[in-house]
């Protein structure tokens, strides 16, 4: 035997075992989503989503590194390492099945449908197109300006205020593919008003312009302060009471019960994104002594309405307020989207419940954009997605500065793209809101930091813009961002290394 027929048969016999063991995960791989799908069925009430939820139960089924021993065989004999199989798992390993039985010598192989292929991201590419708009910048990622009755005031005193058509107008005319309204400035009739002149336009301009208004959402902050005459600086410290009287440090109370339960010794403590940061160093009857760990070089205040997290720990809070109830009532007639920051699908249920109360039963479920916030929504992330796929259409919003308030900025840019991945094998668009371009909307001003973060935002379905006095400069810039980072980047690769606390125990 010559030296290449020995070593063409050790690739057969390599071949061969390599076939053997991915046939064996791939076995487990199906009792696992089987298991997965048995539980979710009774949540899939359209049968367009029963595919998506059938390829996520195959994405979750993998276990942490169950894939990873073979990535560098794969690509000895040129074979796909899967890390771009998030779409279409099942029939990319079929596929990579039958390569090996042909290398192997072992007979005819059966390829998959080139058809099941393209049938993922084709939902999903109709799905984004409902959610956030058509394709119109030449670019994958939609881009959703935010508008408020704060953009429409006088600029300067020499300047009249603008027209909410007008500044619509300029906003699509920058880039903008759908819009979000933003309900926390105004009366109702302002977000109607605002929201049928985005109509009167598209119709104008011959444009599909969805309209997104999001529920406010239990707002953890801090409701009311006394004392706090100073900024506070390290070391300084101040006091959280369930009952507001005078002190010898500046004291605050908390705008839910939940806050005030979740506070122990030693606890950390996040107030206004991070800007003021403590922890717990006393704990007696109703009163919580913080000393400030962290600030700014100038010092922080401490100010009514700023949110406050106590990040590790979750909070048992209601999905839905009054405040919410009469934002919905209103996002019902008016939005093609509604945004809500869920926790489980029992908050879910209670969205659902709510809407059916409202609309009464007769019309059609509007679409949902789930906003996850916390760990706790992270951690049920798949059966949110399922629960409310299962009923309508449906996307996440990666509210990225709540995520990092709660879970840490070291650990964001992971979190963020696990989010993708997941989504991406549900075929539901993602929407990333990151306050992007911050500085550039309120000041005019841009920044390294930020057009390297808008740059590497091309992998979501949508980026969403917040909006202030330089809202149409930032559309503009952000839209030309985009698509220059689309010439040259692909859109994020997983691993398929299995995702911890989302995988699935065999069944």
């Amino acid at each position: 035997m010559t030296l290449h027929e020995r070593e063409t048969r050790e690739r057969h016999a390599q071949a061969a075992g390599l076939r053997a063991s991915l046939a064996d995960l791939r076995a487990m791989m199906d009792r696992r989503a089987q298991a997965q799908m048995d539980l979710w069925e009774s949540w899939i009430t359209r049968p367009e989503f029963y595919p998506s939820a059938r390829n996520l139960a195959d994405y979750l089924s993998l276990g942490p590194g169950e894939l990873a021993p073979f990535e560098a065989p794969f690509a000895s004999f040129g074979i796909s390492s899967l890390n771009r199989a998030e779409p279409h798992l099942r029939a990319s390993i079929d596929a990579v099945l039958a390569s090996l039985s042909l290398i192997a010598g072992q007979g005819p192989a059966e390829y998959p449908p080139t058809e099941i292929f393209a049938a993922g991201p084709a939902r999903l590419a109709a799905r984004r197109a409902m959610l956030f708009g058509a394709r119109r910048s030449g670019t994958h990622a939609r881009i959703m300006g935010s508008i408020g009755i704060s953009c429409l005031a006088v600029r300067d005193a020499d300047a009249p205020p603008r027209s909410a058509e007008s500044h619509l107008r300029a906003m699509i005319g920058a880039g903008a593919d759908a819009i979000r309204i933003d309900t926390g400035e105004g009366l109702a009739e302002d977000w109607v008003g605002l929201s049928q002149v985005v109509r009167n336009l598209a119709q104008d301009m011959g444009l599909r312009i969805p309209v997104q208004i999001d529920l406010p959402g239990p707002q953890c902050t801090v409701a009311r302060v006394i004392g706090a005459h100073g900024r506070l600086r390290v070391g300084d410290r101040f006091e959280i009471v369930s009952k507001l009287v005078k002190g010898d440090f500046p004291r605050m109370t908390l705008s839910q019960p939940a806050q005030w339960a979740a506070l122990t010794e030693g606890a950390a403590l996040s107030i206004n994104g991070g800007k003021l940061q403590g922890q717990v160093i006393r704990l007696s009857k109703g009163v919580a002594r913080v000393e400030v760990t962290s600030t700014p070089a100038r010092g922080a205040r401490l100010k009514p309405g700023m949110v406050l997290a106590v990040p590790g720990v979750e909070l048992d809070l209601p999905p839905l307020g009054e405040a919410d109830l009469a934002v919905l009532d209103l996002a019902l007639t008016y939005a093609d989207n509604i945004s809500v920051a869920l926790q489980s699908v029992s908050d879910l249920e209670t969205v659902f419940a709510a809407i059916d109360r409202l609309r009464g039963g007769a019309a059609a479920l509007p679409a949902l954009i789930l906003r996850i916030e916390t760990a706790k929504a992270l951690h049920n992330l798949p059966d949110l997605v399922v629960a409310a796929g299962g009923r309508t259409t449906v996307g996440v919003m990666i509210s990225r500065p709540e995520l990092a308030q709660e879970l840490g900025y070291a650990r964001l840019t992971e979190l963020q793209d696990m989010i993708f991945w997941l989504c991406r094998a549900a075929e539901v668009p993602v929407l990333w809101a990151p306050n992007l371009m911050e500085r550039l909307v309120q000041e005019g001003r841009q920044s390294r930091a930020e057009l390297n973060e808008a740059a590497l935002s091309h992998p979501a379905d949508c980026v969403l813009i917040g909006h202030g006095p330089q809202t149409i400069e930032a559309l503009e810039v952000l839209s030309d961002t985009v698509l220059r980072a689309e010439r040259y980047m692909s859109r994020s690769s997983a691993r398929l290394g299995g995702f911890g606390d989302w995988l699935m125990a065999e069944g």
